[in-house]
């Protein structure tokens, strides 16, 4: 077998790549489409199977290169494998031109989105890998299944490493999987109760599974993310696909979402300078926030922070998330 790159062969493939498999080092390798692979060891007695994603979001690049890495290591064999676990770029027309997306955000895409959308590239892709995890899911409807969503922020955090996670109250196991997300370093967890189109949601809504969109940081272009920033993360997935126990930490700081704001009206705008403000931002009570069909919104509670601010997304799309710290 030739020099294994799968990332390298999924950008010089984007629209689709035929379904093949290959064996290295007792673990079965499937292609099952341009950017999607799943790896399943001969032996696995473990309780749980993995889904790792990337790249949802072409130009976050950190996540995309080490997952690659990761993957490399497996058919190498200087890691081994002790669960079934998928892999997903996720976007890679947008990899190749550098962008979010080439026409269509494929984060808004999920949990059947895409069925009411236009031809776009993402449409395509969002319906082959909801297909790719549903069938993935039924050879793994046993196990436990984690899916961890990694994704880069352009925009400046006052908390740089968040995650936001999917939450039922009666699931076993959260404590174990805040555990994983301390390891990788994230210093918050904002917590949804409401189904929503992100690729996250979109696991935990059919497969229950302990999913997190997982930000890790400062969007940097290919091959320029400065060694040693992401590797928290990426040690952590590591340890967790070769079934290593992770270290003691304490557990993320916990956030609710207090509202969600759509963008409905083509005035809308922030009273804040949009490009210069920072994830995790706090507003007073009574503060103006924003201003949308000439009515302006004022802060309801006291300390209310907000993430992703944008007010350049299409109408009926979020364009701001306002969140509380729990006590």
């Amino acid at each position: 077998m030739t020099e294994f790159n799968f990332l390298k062969t999924t950008r010089e493939n984007e629209e689709h790549l035929e379904k093949s498999s290959f064996v290295k080092n007792d673990i079965r390798f499937d292609i099952l489409d341009t950017g999607i692979i799943k790896a399943t060891p001969k032996l696995s007695s473990r309780k749980d199977a993995f889904i790792i994603s990337c790249g949802i979001h072409g130009n976050e690049t950190a996540p995309i290169e080490f997952t690659n890495e990761i993957l490399n290591k497996l058919v190498a064999g200087s890691l081994n494998l002790v669960a079934p676990t998928l892999f997903i770029f996720g976007n890679p027309k947008a990899m190749n031109i550098g962008k979010r997306f080439s026409e269509y955000n494929l984060n808004r895409c999920f949990n059947g989105a895409y069925k009411d959308l236009d031809e776009y590239y993402e449409k395509s892709r969002a319906e082959v890998i909801e297909k790719v995890c549903f069938d993935f899911y039924k050879e793994v409807k046993e196990k436990d299944l984690f899916h961890f969503d990694l994704h880069c922020a352009l925009k400046k955090s006052m908390i740089e490493r968040f995650a936001l996670v999917p939450k039922n109250e009666e699931r076993r196991r959260d404590d174990e999987f805040n555990l994983i997300l301390a390891n990788m370093g994230i210093e918050a967890s904002l917590f949804s109760h409401k189904e929503s189109t992100v690729f996250s949601s979109f696991s935990f809504t059919n497969f229950n599974a302990f999913s997190a969109t997982v930000e890790l940081g400062k969007v940097y272009p290919f091959g320029q993310n400065p060694p040693g920033k992401f590797q928290a993360a990426q040690e952590t997935i590591e340890k967790l696909l070769s079934g290593h126990e992770l270290e003691k930490k304490k557990a993320p700081k916990a956030f609710t979402i207090f509202e969600s704001i759509n963008k409905e009206f083509e005035d809308f705008k922030f009273t804040f300078e949009e490009e210069e403000s920072a994830n995790f931002t706090p507003f007073k009570k009574g503060e103006h926030i924003f201003t949308q069909n000439a009515q302006p919104y004022l802060c309801p509670e006291e300390n209310l922070r907000m993430i992703f601010p944008n007010s350049k997304v299409i109408l009926g799309q979020r364009a701001l998330l306002l969140i509380k710290e729990l006590e």
